[in-house]
């Protein structure tokens, strides 16, 4: 099997979008951690319903 030239490119590539996927989940998973604590003090605090 021969392996093509520009290997090692398409492992840099993938390691970059690996990166940019693992920030983005990560900002997703804060915010919605966020939302959710947001929402479990302030709907038993009556603060979005009055």
């Amino acid at each position: 099997m021969n392996r093509a030239s520009c290997d090692n490119a398409l492992l840099h590539s993938c390691d970059r979008v690996h990166a940019k996927l693992t920030k983005a989940g990560a900002y997703g998973l804060f915010v919605c951690v966020g939302v959710v604590w947001f929402l479990c003090v302030a709907i038993p605090a009556g603060a979005i319903w009055k």
